[in-house]
């Protein structure tokens, strides 16, 4: 089977590994139980492992376990960007709205909690499926940007639901795709998911507990409270400002020239790949 595997070009095996992952989502629509982070994550964790056993290598290869206190630094640093990255996007969209925030009026933290675990394990899952073999394996064969392309369709895919619009569609492959390459490049740059974690978890985490629009469930459970000016959204009074947050970290990443060092990097890519 070892020889077999061997012989699949990486394009196909990361082909079948997101085709797989597609159909485990059908069995988890008819199977309650199994829809959840773990049994994706489960699903995940076999593939890769199968198609690194083949290459003689092991599932620890992905570089998803924080060995030092380099990779701890870079996860905190992350979390830190991402509630930084959400709070700036929030003050530009109500700048531009004309809301105000403030404190929620009770603080559950009980709910918060929860909600810091949950965000926690689901941008470790996410960050797993997709930065962790296919993005790797594509790296490795064919170049960093080639695998950021290739990645970000999938993640798109990811948070597609039923009833979106084709418009509704495409803005979100617009905000997820940046959002792909920007965690890409933190992988990129330090040869580690600990960053890439660390961000999507920061992000996500702020935006649970900070809405960025009036709503009438906006501080029912978070830190933030949106109070209306009785203006009436426009879609890109909340996009715009995500976007252009999202892009000058990416550009400030980017910028960033750092050699990671093999001894404490096992997995990290070289300098002549990252620029």
């Amino acid at each position: 089977m070892k020889n077999f595997l061997q012989k699949i070009p990486v394009w196909l095996k990361v082909v079948l590994y997101f085709f797989i992952l597609w159909l485990s989502t059908l069995l988890a629509a008819l199977v309650p139980a199994l829809n959840g982070f773990v049994f994706f994550l489960l699903v995940s964790v076999a593939l890769g492992g199968l198609f690194l056993w083949s290459e003689d290598k092991s599932i620890f290869s992905l570089q998803f376990v924080p060995k030092s206190v380099r990779h701890w630094a870079q996860f905190f640093l992350g979390t830190v960007a991402g509630c930084g990255m959400l709070v700036l996007t929030t003050a530009i969209t109500l700048q531009l709205t004309g809301d105000h925030w403030k404190f929620a009026d009770q603080i559950r933290t009980g709910i918060i909690l929860m909600t810091f675990v949950n965000t926690l394990f689901s941008a470790f899952v996410q960050e797993f499926v997709f930065r962790g073999y296919p993005f790797q394996a594509l790296i490795r064969q064919y170049g960093t940007w080639i695998a950021q392309l290739a990645i970000l369709i999938p993640f798109g895919f990811m948070h597609f639901h039923t009833g979106m619009t084709a418009a509704q569609m495409g803005l979100t492959m617009l905000t997820t795709g940046i959002g792909s390459i920007l965690f890409g490049l933190a992988y990129i740059k330090t040869g580690h998911l600990m960053l890439p974690i660390g961000l999507h978890f920061g992000w996500n985490f702020a935006q649970s507990l900070i809405p960025r629009a009036a709503s009438p469930e906006n501080g029912s459970y978070g830190l933030i409270q949106i109070t209306s000016s009785q203006h009436t959204y426009h879609t890109w009074e909340i996009i715009a400002p995500y976007l252009l947050v999202a892009s000058l970290t990416i550009l400030i990443l980017y910028i960033v020239k750092r050699k990671p060092l093999n001894n404490e990097l096992p997995g990290a890519i070289s300098q002549a790949k990252i620029v």
